[in-house]
């Protein structure tokens, strides 16, 4: 029965994975697409805070080559983005889940800023990049959001991975 539980976990964190790529990529009207979170960044922060010895860099890796795929973007960039990301969230995950939940939308919308300056760093090694404030102002959205999606991912997570 052990195995069959797992794979259903693992079956669980893959949909979320796949709806955050579709929210992602969702068109929303101007005013609030200004603001929408990075999705896939905030679904696998969680992952790797909830369950850091099932999700972690190379799961962060393989997601950013889909998400690579998923916007056309140079093969790697967003892999090397969220393998970072990961990475720092299994360093802190600890005093992480700690904070209150206001706190950690704070620190998470640091790390995801992080990986949007990767993102932004290593796309403008290959070609010109123009970047104003209006590129990160999604960080807003991801420290207004993160409660949701916690809450939300860890409901999913209590039904199906445990």
């Amino acid at each position: 029965m052990q195995g069959k539980a797992d794979s259903h976990g693992t079956f669980a964190i893959i949909i979320s994975f796949a709806v955050a790529m579709l929210l992602n990529v969702m068109p929303l009207p101007e005013v609030i697409a200004t603001f929408k979170p990075d999705w896939v960044a905030l679904v696998l922060v969680y992952w790797v805070m909830a369950l850091p010895n099932r999700v972690g860099v190379f799961s962060g890796w393989a997601l950013g080559l889909f998400v690579d795929v998923l916007y056309g973007t140079l093969f790697g960039i967003h892999a090397v983005s969220f393998a970072v990301v990961a990475f720092i969230i299994q360093i802190i995950y600890h005093r992480l889940r700690l904070f209150p939940r206001w706190k950690q939308a704070v620190n998470i919308a640091v790390v995801v800023g992080i990986h949007r300056l990767i993102v932004i760093t290593l796309t403008g090694i290959v070609e010109p990049v123009k970047v104003d404030y209006r590129y990160w102002l999604p960080l807003i959205g991801v420290a207004v959001l993160w409660p949701w999606v916690f809450v939300l991912l860890r409901d999913v997570r209590r039904k199906f991975c445990s």
